[in-house]
């Protein structure tokens, strides 16, 4: 990439002037700056669509104003959830993960096999958090908001498990 600067010249509605001008962008404080920073921002995104690590940081860093505020509550309210946390620890990574493996899916013949890597990879992931939801419901009182958000929840599951169960039975025998 070449250091020369182009000149570019956009027009823009009253309301996304006024955004611009509100928006805080680090070390930019001009609408040129701004609209640098952005379109650099931008670069940075698609390019760590490529990359698990930077798709995991920039998940992270997409809810992380969320999840600020949420450890924020939850100190003034002397809470924690550990269901809450769970979800929060996989839905970037799940996320990350999806991303990474769809924009890397080449048009070769073995994108069959790309495929069955992905639903086996979203799989797991779904699993292992599923069986961190399974965990709070051992007992009828989960360290969560609600003690019994999960327990009270567990009857439908237990019943689509012995249909399962009973199923792989049959098939077995």
């Amino acid at each position: 990439m070449s250091g020369k600067v182009v000149p570019l010249s956009v027009r823009v509605s009253a309301d996304d002037a006024e955004f611009i001008a509100r928006l805080s962008v680090e070390d930019a404080t001009t609408p040129s700056e701004k609209i640098r920073a952005l379109i650099h921002e931008a670069q940075r995104r698609r390019a760590g669509y490529r990359d698990y690590t930077r798709a995991l940081a920039m998940a992270r860093e997409t809810i992380d104003p969320g999840v600020s505020a949420l450890r924020h509550a939850e100190h003034q309210e002397s809470m924690h959830s550990e269901l809450v946390y769970a979800l929060e620890e996989w839905l970037p990574e799940t996320f990350a993960y999806f991303l990474t493996r769809l924009t890397t899916m080449s048009d070769r013949k073995d994108r069959a096999e790309q495929l069955v890597q992905l639903e086996q990879g979203i799989a797991d992931r779904i699993m292992r958090l599923l069986e961190k939801i399974l965990r709070l419901g051992v007992t009828p009182e989960c360290p969560a908001y609600t003690r019994s958000v999960v327990f009270d929840r567990l009857d439908p599951v237990l019943a689509l498990l012995e249909v399962i169960q009973a199923q792989r039975g049959a098939q077995r025998g």
